[in-house]
């Protein structure tokens, strides 16, 4: 790749690292730029106009994410390319071969993991113990929910959001261990254990380590920030040098007033004629939309399983599979079935249409094919199915769209109201032991559940919607919310026994692999409800019900069975 006259801008405060790094950019026919502070880095951004920002996450004269989120909001700077790159020796107190720390977790928290972290390494806590743990995070939100799940099970929390104080507090109140979140702004966590490490006093104090990071570990999306981050105390110079081709190969940052780039839809065309088909992709092409193709049948199958089209055109004559056996694969399909098809068939062909209709074809047309009528089609076809999978085909449940929608008009009328996030416990165990089609009966009798629960009357005006998988939301008024979440755990749990055959109810597990490959009992299906409202915070946007609700309802999973846990937080 020819590297002349691309810039890279360096926020870097260490002098050492910033030259070292100028230097690499360099000799391979970068421009590099260091700056060192807040205001200079989004000045730069800004005039300067860069290709790619390599970025420092643990620079600690300010906080990175405040200027992430400063570029990204400024509709002049938001397609601004940045990558996380932190070379620091200090990871080795996380991850070397003697670590510092008894467990290393990632954000968004698995509350189970956390569980299971402190479980090994103090002693179990009692109701009424002085087990006591210390949460070291900025973040005043997840450092409350962190209590919160902390006093559930019998451990006495203290919480410090000021990094400068921790050492203070840790010598004062004298845990039994540390949370200890890596990236506070004014000194990192990788200072603080080292500071705990130099003193008599703190260094025996076991570490768990909570971060958005996850060090010695190439991400092409970041966990913490949704860019590519690399963290760790060497890095190849051959895998930087890739990550930054990558991220200029596209050319340099949209220009002010440039318009976004839009997501073209993608289009399948199956038919054996060559010339055909390749004057319809040609015609569907400039028409704005990705087109692949296919010569029959079978090919076609294979394109829909590579490409994932958002519509399919397929010829009804078609060798080794022909359209409608195509067709009756895909509907067969449960990832496939929601794909819109139109079928191309000669004029009179009353059967093929017919048996077409009684399987869910969506239109048909009649050969000679006329390009125009084709392209109108497929965007009139693309318009509605959109409206269409609002819908879960599962559960007949509203989806994403409706959902957003109705949390955003909550929030615009001002009004008290609670939103209900429910994710089913030990699904995928269920799933892996009874099969797919026990799964989405249990997915359905959840939807069910829900409904008979919640729209008790003609009247009512709650809203219930499935995000997807076994996740689903209400949302109620606040004042019945707690309720209807302690009826619905309470309902669940006695349906969940009747999922199961006799031999499992017998034994009350089932045994199965976790996510990890690992072979455990896993107990009967539970709901966890994480319950948001409006009555004691401000709530300012979907994200955030959304946010909050993931944790909350994380949280829960701790329980042994159907819990709920309400955000009782104030601002």
């Amino acid at each position: 790749m020819d590297a002349a006259g691309k810039k890279i801008l360096l926020v870097e405060k260490d002098a050492a690292s910033a030259a070292a790094l100028t230097s690499f950019l360099e000799n391979h026919g970068y421009l590099a730029r260091t700056v060192t502070d807040y205001r200079e880095a989004l000045t730069a951004v800004q005039n300067w106009k860069p290709d790619l920002v390599i970025l420092n996450i643990l620079i600690q004269a300010f906080s990175p994410l405040e200027l992430i989120n400063e570029i990204k909001k400024d509709p002049f700077t938001e397609n601004q390319k940045i990558i996380i790159f932190s070379q620091t020796p200090e990871t080795g107190i996380a991850t070397g071969p003697t670590p510092a720390v008894r467990g290393y977790l990632t954000k968004p928290l698995d509350f189970e993991a956390l569980k299971a972290a402190l479980q090994k390494a103090l002693p179990a806590p009692a109701p009424g113990s002085h087990v006591t743990v210390m949460v070291a995070d900025d973040d005043t939100e997840f450092s409350d929910l962190v209590k919160m799940f902390l006093e559930a099970n019998n451990y006495r929390a203290l919480v410090v959001n000021d990094a400068m104080t921790v050492l203070d507090r840790l010598r004062a109140d004298k845990p039994d261990a540390l949370l200890l979140d890596l990236m506070m702004p004014k000194k990192d966590g990788f200072a603080i254990m080292s500071e705990m490490q130099d003193s008599a006093d703190t260094a025996g104090i076991p570490i768990i380590i909570i971060s958005g990071l996850r060090l010695e570990n190439y991400q092409e999306r970041g966990i913490l920030t949704g860019l590519p981050e690399i963290v760790a105390r060497e890095i190849p110079g051959d895998l930087l040098l890739k990550l930054i081709e990558e991220q200029t190969a596209q050319g340099r940052p949209a220009q002010p007033g440039e318009p976004p780039k839009a997501v073209r839809p993608r289009v399948l065309l199956a038919d054996d004629q060559t010339e055909l088909l390749l004057l319809m992709k040609e015609m569907v092409e400039a028409a704005g939309f990705d087109v692949c193709t296919a010569n029959d049948g079978v090919e076609a199958l294979t394109a829909v399983f590579e490409n994932n089209p958002d519509i399919i055109v397929l010829d009804h004559n078609m060798p080794r599979k022909d359209g409608l056996e195509v067709a009756q694969d895909l509907k067969n399909n449960p990832i496939f079935a929601h794909i819109p098809i139109i079928i191309v068939t000669g004029a009179g062909d009353k059967r093929t249409k017919l048996k077409g209709l009684s399987m869910g074809i969506d239109d048909y047309l009649i050969k000679p094919v006329d390009t125009d009528e084709l392209i109108a089609r497929i965007r009139m076809i693309l318009k509605r199915n959109k409206q269409v999978l609002d819908t879960n085909p599962l559960s007949k449940l509203p989806g994403n769209p409706s959902i957003q929608a109705r949390v955003e008009r909550e929030l615009q009328k001002g009004g008290a109201f609670a939103v209900l996030y429910l994710d089913l416990n030990n699904f995928k165990a269920y799933n892996d032991t009874y099969g797919f089609e026990a799964g989405d009966r249990v997915l359905k009798a959840t939807a069910n559940l829900l409904v008979k629960l919640t729209i008790q009357n003609e009247n009512s005006e709650d809203f219930i919607g499935h995000i997807g998988g076994d996740d689903f939301i209400v949302v109620t008024d606040y004042a019945r919310a707690e309720d209807l979440a302690r009826r619905i755990a309470a309902a669940f749990d006695e349906i969940a026994p009747s999922f199961y055959s006799k031999a499992d109810r017998d034994r009350g597990h089932i045994v199965s692999t976790d996510r990890q490959g690992d072979i455990k009992k896993f107990p009967f299906l539970s709901i966890s409800i994480g319950i948001v409202q409006n009555k004691t915070r401000t709530l300012h946007s979907f994200a955030q019900v959304s946010n909050i609700g993931t944790e909350l309802k994380k949280g829960a999973k701790a329980a042994p069975k159907s819990h709920y846990i309400m955000d009782r937080r104030t601002d």
